[in-house]
This record gives C-alpha cells, sequence and structure tokens, in this order.
C-alpha cells in the first residue's frame, strides 16, 4: 500500500512539473502565434491552454473533430492546427502529461472510496 501512495505521488508531482513546462514552453508559443491564438480553446483560468492544447495532442483525430463539432466544441484546441504548430517533444510531453494526470486522479479517487467503504 505504500508503494502504490509513492507512485501515486511521484505521479502527481510529474504532472505538476510537466504542467508548468507545457505551459511556459509551448502554450507561449502558440498565442504568440496569430495562426493559433484564437484556436487554443476556451480559458477558464491560467493554465487551461495547457489542458486543451494536450488534450488535443493526445487523443485521436476522430475523437477529436467529434468534440469539436458539438455544441461546447468552442473549449477545445483544433486539432490539426496543433499538431503543425508543435514540435514532437512538445507532443511527446503532452502525451505523458495527459495519461500521467489521467493516471494520478483515477487512482486517487479510488483509494480514496476504497478508503470510505474501509477496503484499505
Amino acid at each position: 500500500m505504500l508503494l502504490i501512495s509513492w507512485v501515486m505521488l511521484v505521479s502527481g508531482w510529474i504532472t505538476f512539473i510537466l504542467f508548468f513546462v507545457i505551459n511556459i514552453k509551448t502554450v507561449r508559443r502558440l498565442k504568440k502565434n496569430p495562426v493559433t491564438k484564437g484556436e487554443l480553446g476556451f480559458h477558464f483560468f491560467w493554465g487551461w491552454y495547457a489542458i486543451t492544447v494536450s488534450q488535443a495532442l493526445t487523443f485521436s483525430k476522430e475523437w477529436t473533430t467529434k468534440r469539436k463539432k458539438r455544441s461546447h466544441g468552442y473549449m477545445f484546441a483544433n486539432y490539426n492546427l496543433m499538431y503543425q504548430y508543435t514540435t514532437p517533444f512538445e507532443k511527446i510531453l503532452s502525451k505523458i502529461f495527459i495519461l500521467l494526470g489521467l493516471l494520478s486522479a483515477t487512482s486517487i479517487f479510488t483509494f480514496g472510496v476504497l478508503h470510505l467503504i474501509g477496503f484499505t
């Protein structure tokens, strides 16, 4: 159980660090580009662009275009432009960021529920 807690903690910290790296490196550069500036998705708070850009780079083109066509499609980044204006290194960082974030959130939720019902 202690090992699982450490894995969750380390993956959470790596996700946190990648969040800042993507914001500082990728999103700032995409905001300066007039072509991609309006295609980053909806901005809830500082750092939300990192999540929308990373989602566009992580999930499949079919799924991303399907999401974009819905009524709340303005909230998501443009898949084609994000792929065109990012480097392969940024794409890899984005995939690691999203996957580790999902792993951390899912494991924290799962172990929280297990702790509430007395399983751990």
